[in-house]
């Protein structure tokens, strides 16, 4: 992990190669993150950030499951820039400069492609009318006004070092104008929420089943379904196989284990059974073509810092 304070430009920055620290990267926010996909990870958060307002730019290189809750007394308005992602109790997967209000009171879930990229301005709660800062469903781009590019321009702008102090002093008061017109043009666009289908059931028992017992099969006899509807449902909503996501999720919880328990009373064997993984030689191997660096690697590596 590195950091990079442009105290200049107000913009900070930091590098990750590890997922358990960068759910942590965004201030006040509630995030859990679970890889999905093979190899070395790698992230990076911008932060451009006044007073009370912050803007983010977020990416990570492979597809995540990642659940969250934005700051308490805080509204964040947020657009997907990358590849496209899905969100439990919504229908359709949301595409490349679609938009979304998030708010305080809500847990989001969703599911990334890899190479996701992110553009978030999180604000006071009183920063927006009552019926705004209520939220609403995805709002697809012919309906964002281009806010999306606007905010991208400065926090890159600012990032290169580009952006004048006057434009700076100004831009949160221009980011709340532009905001509380798109967001009042999106509440027109409002759809109705999804009724709860089979992916809200398949995640729904993968939280309550131990991990021992995360798999497809076992699934399709709690949920009373068959396996290939149930593999089905996971790759149209996800773009992935379920048993890929199943073995992400339960590798996932492996890796933030490991990585926040003192090595110097933990085995790595030890965990690798609690979830499950009892020879030791096949765990080694898939943890390594996970992450792309052995279990004991992410035990000894120095203690996760807080952003």
């Amino acid at each position: 992990m590195h950091t990079c304070l442009k105290t200049k430009t107000l913009v900070r920055e930091v590098q990750y190669d590890n997922f358990v620290d960068q759910e942590r990267g965004l201030d006040g926010w509630k995030q859990l993150y679970r890889q999905l996909s093979p190899g070395a990870f790698e992230g990076h958060i911008a932060a451009l950030e006044w007073d009370e307002i912050s803007l983010y730019r977020e990416t990570v290189n492979q597809k995540m499951e990642n659940f969250y809750r934005v700051p308490d007394g805080s509204i964040c308005v947020g657009f997907s820039l990358g590849k496209r992602l899905s969100m439990a109790g919504q229908a359709n997967a949301i595409g490349a400069g679609t938009g979304m209000i998030h708010v305080a009171d809500e847990e989001y879930h969703i599911f990334t492609d890899s190479h996701a990229d992110y553009i978030m301005l999180t604000l006071p709660d009183t920063a927006l009318s009552e019926e705004i800062a209520r939220g609403s469903n995805p709002i697809p781009p012919q309906a964002s006004h281009g806010i999306a590019d606007w905010m991208l321009t400065l926090i890159e702008s600012a990032r290169q070092g580009l952006a004048q102090q006057p434009v700076l002093d100004l831009a949160p008061d221009l980011l709340i104008d532009r905001i509380s017109l798109w967001a009042r043009d999106a509440m027109r666009h409002r759809l109705r929420k999804s009724p709860r289908g089979l992916m809200s059931d398949i995640l729904a028992a993968c939280d309550t089943l131990p991990f021992e017992k995360l798999s497809v099969s076992h699934l399709s006899k709690v949920l009373e379904r068959d396996r290939a509807e149930l593999r089905a449902c996971c790759l149209e909503r996800t773009g992935m196989t379920l048993d890929d996501m199943l073995k992400g999720r339960r590798l996932s919880e492996v890796h933030r284990c490991l990585r926040l328990s003192d090595p110097r009373d933990t085995k790595v064997s030890d965990i690798s059974m609690e979830f499950g993984y009892y020879h030791w030689g096949r765990f080694s191997q898939t943890y390594r073509t996970m992450f792309g660096e052995r279990p004991s690697d992410t035990l000894r590596r120095d203690a996760p810092k807080h952003h």
